[in-house]
């Protein structure tokens, strides 16, 4: 049996602590993103009026919390040796990782990275999996090291990314694929059956998030790749399109095969439709 800390948040931080318990690993200490977010005391008056779903969660599984603004800190370091950790499991963090924090443990920090890699490192690689028009989306459990998500590969899952996956399901699925993983992974490493395997530099991608990501331009890319945009933004952002001085925020889109004779942009009460020779991109609008 490991001794686990995990550092993490919402959906992929619940995941990691299912996954390491039900397999037969203690998990022994959790950090949540929100200590990083917030100062102490509006964190403090946080939990007791509007708690967060990984507070409410950490303590329906009463599990011990990491009190720190920092997975750097001296006092994170503290608590970690001091609860005889055997390594340290890391599920969405905003933290770049110190190499003091990385080698504090017998097997070092390991990340679950929601993306087969070496494509996509960065964040929120569940919208560029979709924008990007690929077919199977996956997670990696690597090795962090001082380059974010560039670590050795210790294991790795995929499946298919199916048409009418957002975001946010996509980030659903991924989360339960990395539950069922992570209880593989830790027996693995305690039964030292893992062989590490360095990434491919050269098929390396690094994304990078910018605000005119969420704008459409019909005249910029194609209706499938502005179908993507928008269904891969959803729900962390949405995405805008302006039609006769007016910005629109879109609510759905649908791409539909069609033969059009006329082709332009058209409006009606709640739609705008983008009509091309072989489809029409429809976008509802708020």
């Amino acid at each position: 049996m490991l001794k686990v800390v995990i550092a993490g948040y919402d959906k992929m931080l619940a995941s990691l602590i299912n996954g390491a318990q039900d397999s037969g690993h203690e998990v022994v200490g959790v950090i949540r993103i929100d200590r990083v977010k917030y100062n102490r005391f509006t964190l403090f008056f946080k939990d007791i009026f509007a708690p967060s779903r990984d507070f409410s969660y950490i303590k329906s599984k009463n599990l011990y919390e990491i009190k720190t603004n920092s997975v750097n800190s001296k006092k994170f370091r503290k608590e970690v040796q001091k609860l005889s950790a055997d390594l340290i499991l890391v599920g969405s963090w905003s933290e770049k990782f110190s190499t003091e924090t990385i080698e504090l443990t017998k097997y070092g920090a390991i990340n679950c990275h929601p993306s087969l890699l070496p494509k996509h490192r960065g964040a929120n690689p569940y919208f560029w999996q979709i924008y990007s028009g690929d077919k199977k989306a996956g997670i990696t459990f690597h090795y962090m090291s001082e380059k974010i998500d560039s670590g050795e590969i210790l294991m790795q899952g995929s499946f298919d990314i199916q048409p009418y996956m957002t975001g946010g399901i996509l980030r659903t699925k991924s989360a339960k694929v990395a539950e069922v993983m992570v209880g593989q992974l830790l027996s693995d490493i305690e039964e030292n059956i893992i062989i590490p395997v360095k990434q491919d530099e050269t098929k390396a991608t690094y994304d990078r998030w910018t605000e005119d990501l969420t704008l459409i331009d019909f005249d910029m890319e194609p209706p499938y790749c502005l179908h993507n945009k928008i269904r891969g933004l959803r729900p962390f952002a949405w995405a805008k399109v302006q039609y006769k001085n007016t910005l629109y925020k879109i609510k759905n889109s649908e791409l539909i095969p069609e033969n059009n004779e006329e082709t332009g942009v058209f409006k009606d009460k709640k739609n705008l439709y983008a009509k091309y020779k072989d489809c029409t991109l429809k976008l509802t609008l708020f």
